[in-house]
C-alpha cells in the first residue's frame, strides 16, 4: 500500500519537477573580437553565454565534471571537442521562472584535438551544456600559417595609370607567385586568403606551379591618401609578408558636384562579353548610374569625362584611352536623377600594347573611371591567342649544344639575361628548322602537348633535345633556325660545319695540349744547318728552348739565317718544314728579327789573305784544313740531330742538361745562395698546387731557364722532396708526400695541370672566370660564349678540357650549370702572368 501511495505522489509531482524545457534557451556571443574581423595564430576566441528560462520554473540535467564545453566544427567534421574531458556524471540544475544565468566564458586557441593549428578556413564554434541538449553556435574565419616550399617567391607591384600615384585615384596592387626552381612545385594553401592591410581577398594561390612558372593571384584596386602610404601584404597569417611604401600626390581634380557622389556607380559595359580571341576587338562603354533617391549634379572641365585603362597580369599598363585622343578643355554639367544613367563611349581596342606589339594572352584588369570625380570600378577580361607575337625579344636568345656523327644531336637552351617573362602559347613551344645549301632539310616541333598558356621567368632554360639524321647529307655548312611559339617571340640562328669535330679530333693528346697552344715568344740562339733528302734544315740552338727547327719566315722576305750567326727572334710554334720533318724537335716560324750577328773566324780571314795568284802546287795529301772543316760539319750535323732529339724528349733533356752543368762546374762548385733556396721554395709551392706539371710547363710558369730549372729539380730530387715519372715524351714531377710517392698506381695520380696561353681561348676563359669570381659571379656556358663571341659548342669543349685538368669546376644552380675556378687555377693565375 505504501509503494502505491509513493508512486501516486511522483505522478502528481512530475509536471512541476520536469517542466517543459522548450522555453529554456542558450545564447553565446564572441567577446573581444579582433578589429580585423578574423583570427590568426596567437589569437584566442572567447565565447560567453547566457542561459535563459522564459517559462515556468524548470530543471535541466548537467554534467558536473565539465559543466559547459566548446565544440569546434569544420563543415560537418569536429576538429575540437571539449566533451572529451567529461566523465559522464549527471546532476540537476533548477531554473526559476523567467530567469537567466550568465555562464562561464570559454576560450579556444585555434588548435585541434592534437594541439596543432587548424588549417585556414571557416569554423563553427558550439557552446554546449554537457548533459543537456542545449547549445549555441557562432561562426568565425581563421587564417593560420601555411607551409611554403623553398624556391617560392612572392612579388608585389603597385601600378598607377601614368606612373604617378595620386590621392583618391585608383592604384592597382598586383600579387604574384614565382616558382624559381626548374621542377614542378606542389602547393597546399588550403583556404588561405591574401591579406592586404588585414583585409582578406581571394585565395593565396593554385595547387601547384610548373617549373619557372609565375602566376598572378590577385589584382586589387585601392584608393590612397596624399603623402606616404604603407601597405602590408601577405599570404594569410603573415606568410611571405611584404610592406610597400607609396608616395601619393595631392588630388588636383577641378570637377565639382552637388549631391551625394556615393550614390553614383560606375560600370564597364562590354558589347561581346568578357572573353576574347584572335582578331577580336574590345568594344566598351562606361555607364554612370544614380542609385540614390536624390538628384546628383556633376561638372566637367575636360572632354575626358569617362575613361578606361588596362593592366596585364604583370601589372603593366597596356592600354590607356587618354593616350588615344586629346583631352580638350570644356565646361559642361550633367544632372542625374534617381535611376538615370549617363554613358561614355570608349575607343575600340585591338589588343595592341603601348609598345605597338600584340599583348600576350591572359587575364587583364580594366579600370573604368570618372577621373575628375574619383569614381571608378574594375572588371576583368580574358584573352586567348594561339599565334605568336608580332614583336621579337631584343634580349632573349636561343643557343644550342651540337654533337654527333651521323645523327645531329641538338640541346637547345634559352638565354634570358635580364629575366624577361615569356608566355608560352597553348600550342608547341619551339620550332627547329635545318637548312642546307639546297634549302630546308627538316623541321621539328617540341612540347606540343600544351593545353593552356603558361608564363615563365628564368635566366636560362634548357629544353628537350632533338635529333636530325645527317647520314645522307653532304659535308658543308648548315644552319639551324630556332623560333618559339611565345610572347614575345624568340628567334635565333646557328651556323655549323658538318661533320662536326669530335673531342678526340680536337684534342689528340690532352697531356700535350699545352704544347699545342700557339703563342709568340722571344728566343736567342745560334744557327746551324744540316742536309736532308729534301734540302737544308736550319737549326737554332737556344739556351732556353734547346734545339728547334726553322719552319719559315713568311713575313721576312729579305732575311735568311746564316751558319754560325747569333741573334734574338720573335717566334711561334708551327708544323715543321718538309726538310726538317724527320726531326722530333719543335718547329717554329720567325715573326720578327730583333738582332743578328754573323760569325767570321780569324783562321778563315788569314787563309783568304794567304791566297795568291801564283801557281798552286798539287798535293797528294788532303789539306788538314779540309779535314778539319769536314769533321766540324759532320760532327755539327750529328750533334744537331742528337740535340734536337734531346731537346724534345724530356727524359733525355734533363740528364743531358745536368751533365752539361756538371762539366761546366756550375753545380759542384757553386755555393748555395738564398736566391737558390727561394727559387726551390717557389718550385715546391707550385708543384704542391699543381702535381704532375711537366718540365717545360714548370719553366714557363716559374720563368726559369733550362739550366736553372734542371739544377733546382736535381737538388730537390736528391733531397727526396720531389719525384718524377715519364709520360711519353714528357717528364712529370710530383711532391714527395704520404699520398704522392713513386709507388702510387698510374690511375691514382692527380691529373696534370695546364698552363694555357693568355691569348688562347682557354686563357681567356680562365681570365673571365677569375674576374667574375672576384665579384662573386659565376657565368654559365651560354654567358661565356656570348661574351667571348664564340660558338657555345667550342666553349663547351674547352670548359670540359679545363675541368679535366682540374682548373675549372661547375656547380648546379637551378636549371643552370655555372662555372668557377678551382683553387689550383687561382694559384696558377696568381703565380704566372696571363
Amino acid at each position: 500500500m505504501l509503494a502505491v501511495v509513493l508512486a501516486g505522489l511522483l505522478v502528481v509531482m512530475a509536471p512541476n519537477a520536469f517542466a517543459d524545457t522548450s522555453e529554456v534557451t542558450l545564447d553565446a556571443e564572441i567577446v573581444n573580437s579582433p578589429d580585423k574581423g578574423w583570427y590568426a595564430s596567437g589569437d584566442t576566441v572567447e565565447l560567453s553565454a547566457i542561459l535563459s528560462n522564459d517559462g515556468d520554473a524548470s530543471s535541466i540535467t548537467v554534467d558536473p565534471s565539465c559543466n559547459q564545453i566548446l565544440r569546434v566544427w569544420s563543415s560537418n567534421s569536429v576538429v575540437f571537442d571539449g566533451a572529451d574531458s567529461c566523465l559522464g556524471q549527471s546532476r540537476g540544475m533548477d531554473l526559476d521562472a523567467d530567469s537567466s544565468i550568465t555562464l562561464d566564458t570559454l576560450s579556444w586557441d585555434l588548435t585541434d584535438s592534437n594541439g596543432d593549428y587548424v588549417p585556414s578556413g571557416d569554423y563553427s564554434i558550439e557552446y554546449f551544456i554537457a548533459g543537456e541538449e542545449l547549445s549555441s553556435t557562432v561562426n568565425i574565419h581563421v587564417q593560420t600559417p601555411s607551409v611554403v616550399p623553398d624556391g617560392l617567391d612572392f612579388q608585389v607591384t603597385v601600378t598607377a595609370r601614368d606612373g604617378v600615384h595620386a590621392e583618391a585615384s585608383p592604384s592597382i596592387i598586383t600579387a604574384r607567385l614565382h616558382n624559381t626552381l626548374d621542377q614542378e612545385m606542389p602547393l597546399d594553401f588550403g583556404n588561405c586568403k591574401l591579406s592586404i592591410n588585414s583585409q582578406l581577398f581571394g585565395m593565396c594561390g593554385p595547387s601547384s606551379l610548373s617549373a619557372n612558372q609565375i602566376v598572378t593571384i590577385a589584382q586589387i584596386p585601392i584608393s590612397i591618401e596624399s603623402g606616404e602610404n604603407l601597405i602590408s601584404i601577405s599570404l594569410g597569417d603573415n606568410v611571405l609578408a611584404k610592406e610597400v611604401s607609396i608616395i601619393a600626390v595631392e588630388d588636383d581634380d577641378l570637377g565639382s558636384s552637388v549631391g551625394n557622389l556615393e550614390d553614383l556607380s560606375v560600370e564597364l559595359i562590354l558589347e561581346e562579353g568578357s572573353s576574347f580571341g584572335e582578331s577580336d576587338l574590345l568594344i566598351s562603354d562606361i555607364n554612370m548610374k544614380n542609385t540614390g533617391l536624390q538628384n546628383v549634379s556633376i561638372d566637367f572641365t575636360t572632354s575626358c569625362r569617362g575613361e578606361i585603362w588596362i593592366v596585364n597580369s604583370a601589372g603593366e599598363v597596356v592600354m590607356d584611352s587618354r593616350s588615344l585622343k586629346e583631352c580638350s578643355e570644356l565646361d559642361v554639367q550633367n544632372m542625374l536623377s534617381p535611376g538615370s544613367v549617363r554613358g561614355f563611349a570608349q575607343p575600340d581596342w585591338a589588343f595592341i600594347g603601348t609598345d605597338g606589339c600584340l599583348v600576350g594572352p591572359g587575364v587583364f584588369t580594366v579600370i573604368a573611371e570618372i577621373p575628375e570625380h574619383d569614381l571608378f570600378s574594375t572588371s576583368t577580361i580574358d584573352l586567348s591567342r594561339g599565334s605568336v607575337s608580332n614583336c621579337q625579344s631584343d634580349t632573349i636568345e636561343i643557343t644550342a649544344e651540337l654533337s654527333g656523327e651521323e645523327i645531329l644531336q641538338i640541346v637547345p637552351e634559352i638565354f634570358n639575361p635580364i629575366e624577361d617573362e615569356i608566355t608560352w602559347l597553348s600550342t608547341c613551344d619551339l620550332e627547329i628548322t635545318l637548312v642546307g645549301a639546297e634549302g630546308e632539310l627538316g623541321r621539328i616541333l617540341t612540347h606540343c602537348d600544351n593545353t593552356v598558356t603558361l608564363t615563365t621567368r628564368f635566366t636560362s632554360l634548357e629544353l628537350d633535345s632533338v635529333e636530325f639524321d645527317m647520314s645522307a647529307q653532304d659535308d658543308g655548312e648548315y644552319t639551324l633556325f630556332f623560333s618559339t611559339f611565345s610572347d614575345p617571340a624568340v628567334q635565333s640562328t646557328i651556323n655549323f660545319e658538318w661533320p662536326m669535330l669530335l673531342d678526340e679530333e680536337i684534342v689528340e693528346n690532352n697531356s700535350q695540349e699545352v704544347e699545342d697552344i700557339v703563342s709568340s715568344i722571344v728566343v736567342a740562339g745560334t744557327w746551324s744547318s744540316t742536309n736532308t733528302e729534301l734540302g737544308v734544315c736550319w737549326l737554332l740552338n737556344s739556351p732556353d728552348e734547346g734545339i728547334i727547327t726553322l719552319a719559315g719566315a713568311p713575313g721576312l722576305t729579305a732575311w735568311s739565317p746564316e751558319m754560325g750567326s747569333t741573334g734574338q727572334y720573335l717566334i711561334h710554334e708551327s708544323d715543321p718544314a718538309p726538310e726538317c720533318s724527320d726531326f722530333a724537335a719543335t718547329a717554329f716560324v720567325v715573326e720578327e728579327v730583333y738582332s743578328q750577328e754573323s760569325f767570321v773566324s780569324s783562321e778563315e780571314t788569314q787563309d783568304e789573305a794567304a791566297i795568291t795568284p801564283e801557281v798552286i802546287q798539287e798535293q797528294k795529301e788532303i789539306s788538314p784544313v779540309v779535314i778539319t772543316i769536314g769533321m766540324v760539319v759532320a760532327s755539327g750535323g750529328i750533334l744537331s740531330i742528337l740535340g734536337a732529339l734531346i731537346a724534345t724528349n724530356e727524359s733525355w733533356r734533363i740528364p743531358t742538361t745536368s751533365a752539361g752543368l756538371w762539366i761546366l762546374g756550375l753545380i759542384g762548385r757553386t755555393s748555395e745562395t738564398s736566391d737558390g733556396r727561394y727559387q726551390r721554395g717557389r718550385l715546391m709551392g707550385y708543384l704542391t698546387a699543381n702535381p704532375g706539371c711537366h718540365f717545360r710547363a714548370l719553366m714557363a710558369a716559374l720563368e726559369m731557364s733550362n739550366g736553372q730549372i734542371t739544377h733546382h729539380l736535381k737538388v730537390l730530387e736528391n733531397e727526396e722532396s720531389i719525384w718524377r715519372r715519364s709520360d711519353g715524351r714528357l717528364v712529370r714531377f710530383y711532391p714527395f708526400t704520404s699520398h704522392l710517392h713513386p709507388g702510387i698506381m698510374e690511375e691514382d695520380l692527380p691529373l696534370p695541370p695546364l698552363s694555357p696561353d693568355p691569348n688562347s681561348l682557354q686563357g681567356k676563359i680562365l681570365r673571365l672566370l677569375d674576374d667574375d669570381g672576384n665579384m662573386k659571379k659565376y657565368p654559365t656556358q651560354a654567358e661565356l660564349a656570348h661574351r667571348l663571341d664564340r660558338s657555345q659548342q667550342l666553349v663547351s669543349h674547352h670548359l670540359r678540357t679545363l675541368q679535366k685538368f682540374g682548373l675549372v669546376e661547375k656547380q648546379k644552380t637551378g636549371v643552370r650549370n655555372r662555372y668557377r675556378l678551382t683553387r689550383e687555377a687561382v694559384f696558377l693565375l696568381d703565380t704566372t702572368e696571363m
